[in-house]
Formats: structure tokens, C-alpha cells, sequence
């Protein structure tokens, strides 16, 4: 496929990169799966397909915007829980902060293989919340829920509420890969090298 026509390709997805973020804010938290299946295709090389970056000659170069905290190996492996993406907001929900001005960038390699998530001492990538959601959770495949994804669905957060008789009713928040999805999407959308790769 002649170079172009990559862009072009480029382009169409980071428009429904765009949608799906545009969609997921509105309250269609869903629409979490299709931006790990938009991020599938950028980033996700087989030995039976080739990502579209990677089609493109730019994915082991391509700088992308990353908020995920750096914390040493030796420290994350004697902790059960830790959510790396920083800015993260506890309100009625468990939200981020917008992407603060001046984030750092990694490699594109870097990024997809860059702790984000651990539980129980075992740690997650963004390659695996977003294979969870693209091959497992409806995004373009449905399977049986792996360890990788039963670990991000099930509740690792509890909400709590008290109604207006003083009765306190706690609940736990489930689908956590959905929310990190979405940030995964907003450092795409903000990450100029792969922005530039549209023109």
C-alpha cells in the first residue's frame, strides 16, 4: 500500500479515536473496547499482522505522550495494587485529571510495553488492557475472560454512599480497564509525532 494511503489510514482511525472518546464522555463508557480495538491496530504487531505504525516505518521511533508514573521494578513487586496513570480523581466516580500540558513522551515500544496497572503483584501493560478489551471483551473478539481481564473487570475500588436515611450502601466499581482506555486515548490524541503523521 503506497505510503499515502497509510496516512489516509491514519487519519480514519484516529477519527474514531476521537468518536470513541467523544462517545465514552457522553456516558457511553463502553465505547471503552473499540478504542482498545483503534490502539490494536496502531500498535499491535503478529507474526501474522502488522500494526499500522509499524506499516508506516515510524513505531519503534514515534514519541508518544505517556502519564503513566515510572516506579522500579523491585518496588512494584512487593506491592498487591497500584494504579501507575497519574492524575486520577476520586469524586462520584473515578475519573482523570485532562492530560497535563508538557507530559512527558516515550517510544512507541516504550509505551505499549510500559506498566500501567498492577494487582496481586502481577503487573499490566497497556498491550494487555488493550488486548483484554479488543480480543476478549467484545472490541473485535469475545472469548472467555483471561486472568488479564478478569483482574481489570472485577472491582479493585469501592464507592460508598450514604442516602438520606443515614443508610451507608457500598458498592465496587468494576470494567477499571474502561477508564484507562480512555486515557490511553488522550495521550494518543495529544501526542504531536503521531498527529504529524496525518499530513
Amino acid at each position: 500500500m503506497p505510503s499515502q494511503d497509510y496516512a489516509e489510514q491514519l487519519k480514519r482511525q484516529l477519527v474514531f479515536l476521537r468518536n470513541s472518546a467523544a462517545a465514552y464522555d457522553a456516558g457511553h463508557v463502553v465505547e471503552a473496547v473499540r478504542i482498545g480495538v483503534v490502539i490494536r491496530v496502531l500498535c499491535h504487531d503478529t507474526p501474522r499482522s502488522v500494526s499500522l505504525l509499524q506499516h508506516m516505518g515510524q513505531k519503534s521511533s514515534l514519541e508518544l505522550v505517556t502519564t503513566a508514573k515510572t516506579v522500579p521494578g523491585h518496588l512494584l513487586a512487593t506491592v498487591d495494587f497500584a494504579e501507575l496513570m497519574a492524575g486520577i480523581t476520586f469524586g462520584n466516580d473515578l475519573v482523570y485529571d485532562p492530560l497535563p500540558k508538557g507530559s512527558p513522551t516515550v517510544p512507541c515500544p516504550s509505551w505499549w510495553d510500559q506498566p500501567v496497572f498492577c494487582r496481586d503483584k502481577v503487573m499490566y501493560t497497556r498491550k494487555d488492557i488493550v488486548l483484554a478489551a479488543a480480543n476478549k471483551d467484545g472490541g473485535a473478539h469475545v472469548d472467555a475472560p483471561d486472568e488479564n481481564l478478569l483482574a481489570l473487570q472485577e472491582g479493585f475500588w469501592n464507592k460508598t454512599t450514604t442516602n438520606a436515611d443515614g443508610i451507608k450502601t457500598t458498592v465496587s466499581l468494576s470494567n477499571n480497564h474502561f477508564r484507562m482506555l480512555r486515557r490511553f486515548a488522550d495521550e494518543l490524541l495529544n501526542s504531536q509525532e503521531l498527529i504529524k503523521l496525518t499530513d
